[in-house]
């Protein structure tokens, strides 16, 4: 018998051995990389869907931000912002200009980004459309934070706490002091139609009429139209005194609170994160609740 043969046979089968696992864990391998799904358990891939690909391919599809806003601004020189007027938080005087603790606010933005600042009017059905179709970078006019919004919008943390105020008319409405006085079907209470002051008024006032159908529900209160309205602000002693005996405040406390803050499009961590630690650099050193108090004093916010 060959010696060379018996010393090389056993090598052979070693080999042999060797390839098959190799050949086996190559095969395991591609297996788990054709059918293990890409997302967690419970998530069933299409072959269509990016994530079922793999891992190599899945890269392709991880993108960066849809727009770049802080750079925008940068190159631009200007932040645009949006605003609805709507004291005392956006106020516009008879030469057309601004002030105001969300107009305060727009401007140490703008002087710590080292910009420009443009005002954008817009109204409160518009606002969100406007600013979804770029007609300004961000909304600081106080704007509400709800469920709806929070859905097409990106909010930062909230800038200010609004209450939400029953006031009536001194005309029709001089002795009337306690809720149920205003939750009668003789009295009329004047909203703007979808939204939160709507909601409010038919869940606490479920009596009294409702009209929606005012441009100014504040103005009609105070001409004598309607018994009330529910009114955001931050500022009631402002409002009392600019409604010269026509307006009143019957209920001590708001019936309500709801939180504002800036508003921004989807899609831009980056400018939601510098405007999140913005807010918190005021809020710390205090400069936000010193504009609050200015703005929510009669004297300071009548000049």
């Amino acid at each position: 018998m060959n010696t060379a043969f018996q010393t090389s046979f056993p090598q052979r089968l070693l080999r042999l051995a060797l390839a098959a696992s190799l050949a086996m864990t190559v095969g395991s391998a591609l297996a788990q990389t054709q059918t293990k799904p890409a997302r967690a358990s419970g998530y069933v891939a299409s072959e269509s869907d990016p994530a079922a690909r793999p891992a190599r391919a899945e890269l392709s599809i991880y993108r960066g931000p849809s727009e770049d806003t802080l750079a925008t601004i940068r190159q631009r020189g200007t932040i645009r912002i949006g605003v609805v007027p709507d004291e005392p938080m956006v106020m516009v005087n008879a030469k057309g200009e601004l002030s105001g603790y969300s107009v305060d606010m727009a401007r140490r933005l703008a002087d710590d980004l080292g910009v420009d600042i443009e005002f954008v009017q817009t109204s409160w059905p518009q606002v969100v459309p406007d600013l979804l179709g770029h007609q300004f970078d961000v909304v600081i006019s106080g704007l509400w934070v709800t469920m709806p919004r929070a859905l097409v919008v990106n909010f930062t943390q909230p800038t200010a706490d609004e209450g939400v105020y029953l006031v009536a008319s001194q005309k029709l409405a001089p002795n009337a002091h306690h809720m149920a006085d205003f939750n009668k079907p003789d009295v009329r209470i004047a909203v703007d139609a979808n939204t939160v002051q709507a909601q409010l008024a038919k869940r606490v006032f479920p009596k009294a009429t409702l009209v929606t159908d005012l441009p100014n529900p504040l103005e009609a209160v105070r001409t004598g139209k309607v018994h009330a309205t529910l009114l955001p602000t931050i500022a009631p002693s402002l409002v009392e005194e600019k409604g010269a005996g026509q307006l009143r405040f019957p209920l001590d406390k708001p019936l309500a609170t709801t939180r504002a803050a800036m508003a921004i499009r989807k899609g831009d961590a980056d400018f939601l994160n510098l405007l999140n630690t913005w807010i918190g650099l005021q809020r710390d050193d205090g400069w936000l609740d010193d504009r609050a108090s200015h703005w929510s004093s009669q004297g300071d916010a009548a000049k």
